[in-house]
Order: C-alpha cells, then structure tokens, then sequence
C-alpha cells in the first residue's frame, strides 16, 4: 500500500472519497466495489481521505471524536487490498474549492480517471450529493463517476456509518458497534505510573494514557475486554473507564484528580512489567456503570464479581467467534 502526500499522477486511478474513520464495515463494503470497478477498469484502486476531520475546520464544536487514529486508518484501509491512499489536509483552501474543482483536482493532480461515490457522499463546498450531477460534472473533468448502493446489513435498520458506532460506544453497547465495526472497538496507548492501588486489593491494573487524545472514549463504567501486550498476545482483562470515584473518598493522600478520566486494566492471569509500553485495548461487553463504593472490602467483593462476569463474558465470546470465523481474530483461551 502506498501513502500519498504530495501530487501523483503516475499511474490512472480509481477512487473514492471519505473520511473512513473507524474502516467500518459499511467503509469496507464501498472499498470492495472500488476494488471490483478498478480491476474492470484496469485502474488502480485508491482510496482518498483526510488528516484530520472536515468539521475541524468546518464547525470545530461539532467535530466528533474519532473512531481511528491516523495511522491505523490507513493501515485498515491497506489491509482491504486498497493499492494507494491519498491523503489529503482538510485547508480552508480545500475546503472552498466545488465538487467540480475538486474532481478536477483529483484528476489532474493524482491521475483519477474514475470515481466511486457512495449513497451518502457530497462533494466540494456546494455539496453535491447527485450521481446524476456529479455525472455531468465529470464527463466535463474527464472522469467518470459510479455510484455505490448502501450497505444495509440486516441487523441494523439505519445503516451502517461512524455516528452510529459513535452513538452505540457512548450508550454502552460495545457489541452493537463491533458488528459495525467488523471487530470490537480499541484504544491503544501508553501504560503510565498510577497509585498501585489495584494491587493492594488484589487487582492489579495498568494505567492506559490513550496514544490519541481525540479518539472516542465510551460509556464511563466497567468492560469485558482483551488487552494485546507488547508481545503479540491477546490476553482477557476487565476494564475500568471512568473518574475513579472511590479512590477521592476512600484511599486518603492517593494522587488523583477527581475530575481525571482514567483507563485502567486488569489483565486476567497475567504479570509482567508494562511501564512505558505500547498495549490495545478491545472493548467486547458493559458490565455496569462506575459507582462510588464505602470501603475497599466492598470496592474488592464488587470487582470479584466483575472478574466472573468477565471470564463467563470472554469465553462464550470466544466460542462464538470460533463457530463464526469473523474477522475479530484469534481468542486466546481464558
């Protein structure tokens, strides 16, 4: 897969546009499509996206919370066997340019010769959103223009795209949004220092500090999940998201700031030293919102609970997994 920054019309293209956040499975269905037009064609297949969110520059309060990082998103849309990704910066420049300015654009600059466009896709800043119109716009530019039906799988009645993944991870519901997703929803980050105060009640967690501070953080409260450490292994774990309202009140002169949010992972089973590296954490099921507890017994007989929940949750995930072959990958056994 190549990553295309600069003008490049080396070879002829065919392409589609969007943001791509999340490379969801309605993403996935538009690139199948590209693939399938480009081979037909004898174009190569190219995706075109953009380093940051239109709305950044657009409307900057209404810019939401991504789903994918950069560089995993264009390492998700490599992986669909997409040949080139051209990768745009969202300027006021671009911004102002019109669907007919912009395909010319993408033809002259990155040697588009034809372009898919979903249902829902709208174009330049006089938004145009007609396959019909964007016809006549390219027969003038040199580029003919496809258009994709929506992918409508049946266990979602509105389709599929990032504001309802979005809207399933914030009311809790990490299933609904994997089935969108085509794999469960992850945050990758650091593990940073904390106050130990896990071990002291038999449940040691590590900290995540999130690699992207714009990426979505879901539903305060506990999760069942799998944590990748840093030697390739996905390991079951119980997560905690949230402000860690029993540490304030009940774990006097601990360093926390109540109004902090915190990730903190419990890696069943496991031991090893995590400072400083790199760990994935897969979101699989909510198992309660965050409480504030009277005292650590009870804090710890609510997190033996939580640990049972957990392997219950992550096994029969696993066997459904295994009978399915989905794309969500290998389960360790827990």
């Amino acid at each position: 897969m190549n990553l295309i920054t600069t003008p490049d019309s080396s070879r002829p293209r065919i392409a589609a546009v969007g943001m791509y956040d999340g490379v969801h499975t309605g993403h996935r269905y538009l690139l199948d499509i590209l693939k399938l037009e480009g081979r037909y064609r004898s174009l190569t297949p190219a995706a075109v996206t953009f380093s940051h969110h239109p709305l950044t520059v657009v409307s900057p309060a209404d810019a939401p919370a991504l789903l994918s990082a950069l560089p995993d998103r264009v390492s998700l849309i490599g992986a669909e066997g997409i040949d080139d990704v051209i990768l745009l910066s969202f300027t006021e420049d671009l911004r102002n340019l019109s669907a007919e300015e912009f395909i010319r654009l993408l033809h002259d600059k990155f040697g588009v010769r034809a372009l898919v466009v979903g249902f829902d896709n709208r174009l330049g800043h006089d938004r145009v959103s007609s396959v019909e119109k964007l016809r006549e716009i390219g027969s003038k530019t040199g580029v003919e223009v496809i258009g994709a039906s929506e992918h409508r799988p049946s266990y979602t009645k509105s389709g599929v795209n990032s504001s309802a993944i979005r809207r399933a991870l914030h009311e809790g519901h990490p299933e609904e949004a994997a089935r969108m997703l085509g794999r469960p929803y992850a945050i990758e980050g650091k593990v940073v220092r904390g106050n130990h105060i896990g071990s002291g009640l038999g449940f040691p967690t590590a900290n995540i500090a999130p690699a992207d501070n714009k990426l979505l953080i879901p539903l305060k409260g506990a999760y069942a999940a799998f944590v990748t450490t840093p030697d390739g292994v996905r390991r079951p774990a119980m997560v905690n998201i949230g402000y860690r309202p029993t540490v304030a009140a009940t774990f006097p002169g601990a360093e926390h700031s109540p109004g902090t949010l915190s990730i903190e992972a419990h890696i069943i089973d496991f031991s090893g030293y995590l400072y400083d590296d790199q760990v994935k954490v897969e979101l699989i099921s909510y198992l309660r919102p965050e409480q504030r507890f009277e005292s650590p017994q009870r804090l710890r007989a609510q997190l033996e609970t939580d640990l049972r929940n957990t392997r219950r949750i992550l096994s029969d995930a696993g066997l459904k997994r295994q009978a399915s072959g989905d794309r969500c990958g290998k389960t360790d056994t827990v």
